[in-house]
């Protein structure tokens, strides 16, 4: 059985169990959470989970959001409006107690360490559930072990089935896998450097993360690929020798796409690249390399730039 298909089952069986008990679980990374009824109050810690509750249609089970990266795409926003933002990054601990919270939904594992809200099993204690985006379980996704899209399609399943909107859920996954197909590897053949962000080193997609798994999703070899980790702090002499043929610059709050295109073009030595000379850029929102629902526009924004280009 796949992990589509194994995760499909967990979350039939997991709405079926709630519809006649009324008490509802949802497994995240390596903790499980109960509730009594759907989440009517949820709190989304990061853009990703937020999109996710949006695209399903949930922003009335929302009492707050908060950790925005980049814009939220027009089709959510009007339903992102209607939500309160109770933090520009991280609401401390006792602002998300004071809103009294059901349910805790974080985009980043960083959201549940000791500097932020503390550990999940802590609001489980009190009686909050939490979920953690797959992608981000690290006891499921080692370092050295390259991801897959299927984190997309077992988030999307899991709060589906805890909110009962099954049929958005499939409709939404169907929608992406379609898409992905679509859009093919056009960048087969060529090598990429994906720029998120850092001047005295290019913090860049390593071996096994999402970033790296856009640029290959797209047919990309990524220069960074043989870093173990999601993410490579890579020495500008090892961009330099690798000559890449197509540069990936992120936008993001933290590190603007023109911040880093500049940096490149006012560089004495990376400014000799060949791709910096012919500014062979492409500006990919940040949220497009997580594995959330907009992985599928980042490679369709990727497939559109090359074939711009030819």
């Amino acid at each position: 059985m796949t992990m589509r298909k194994l995760a499909l089952a967990f979350s039939l069986s997991l709405f079926a169990t709630g519809a006649m008990a009324q008490n509802l679980t949802i497994e995240s990374c390596d903790s499980v959470s109960t509730l009594d009824a759907v989440p009517s109050r949820a709190i989304t810690l990061n853009q990703q989970a937020t999109e996710v509750m949006l695209a399903l249609g949930l922003e009335d089970h929302m009492i707050g959001t908060a950790y925005i990266d980049d814009a939220i795409p027009e089709q959510w926003l009007e339903a992102y409006n209607s939500v309160p933002v109770l933090a520009e990054r991280f609401p401390a601990r006792e602002v998300v107690l004071a809103e009294d919270p059901d349910f805790l939904f974080a985009g980043f594992a960083s959201a549940f360490n000791d500097r932020n809200l503390g550990a999940e099993s802590e609001w489980h204690d009190i009686g909050v559930a939490t979920y953690l985006v797959h992608a981000e379980c690290r006891n499921l996704h080692p370092a050295d072990v390259r991801m897959t899209t299927d984190s997309i399609f077992i988030d999307i399943e899991r709060i589906a089935a805890l909110f009962g909107v099954e049929a958005e859920g499939e409709a939404i996954a169907a929608d992406i896998e379609t898409r992905l197909a679509a859009a093919g590897r056009p960048g087969e053949g060529l090598k990429a450097f994906l720029y998120d962000s850092g001047t005295d080193t290019a913090f860049s997609a390593g071996c096994c993360g999402a970033p790296g798994l856009l640029l290959e999703t797209a047919g990309f070899e990524n220069i960074g690929a043989d870093v173990e980790g999601r993410w490579a702090d890579l020495a500008w002499e090892a961009v330099v020798t690798a000559e890449p043929d197509v540069i990936i610059l992120i936008e993001a709050e933290w590190s603007t796409a023109e911040d880093k295109r500049n940096h490149l073009l006012n560089d004495p030595v990376l400014s000799e690249l060949e791709a910096v000379r012919e500014e062979r850029f492409i500006v990919v929102p940040f949220s497009e390399t997580l594995l959330g629902l907009r992985f599928v526009d980042g490679v369709e924004r990727l497939a559109a730039a090359l074939s711009e280009g030819n």
